[in-house]
């Protein structure tokens, strides 16, 4: 038991700290529709619910960092 343990300690540090690397269409705080890379999706749900993906993104005219839903099939990352 104590080695199923450990691999799965080890897939979660793996998956935590795996780069994103899929573009997605968001809406940039200046209002202009883009395709941008997260910095990091994690997912958001309340004890007991199937929740929804949240990812944090720079908004490259700014500089200024905000958080818009990502879709479902989007992996956990960063």
């Amino acid at each position: 038991m104590g080695k199923v343990y450990k691999s799965y300690t080890i897939y979660l540090l793996l998956v935590r700290n795996m780069p994103c690397t899929e573009r997605v269409k968001v809406k940039t705080p200046s209002g202009k529709e883009l395709e941008l890379v997260p910095v990091k999706v994690w997912q958001l749900a309340p004890a007991g619910r199937k929740g929804v993906k949240i990812g944090l993104f720079q908004d490259p005219e700014t500089g200024r960092f905000f958080r818009v839903k990502v879709p479902d099939e989007y992996p956990i990352c960063g």
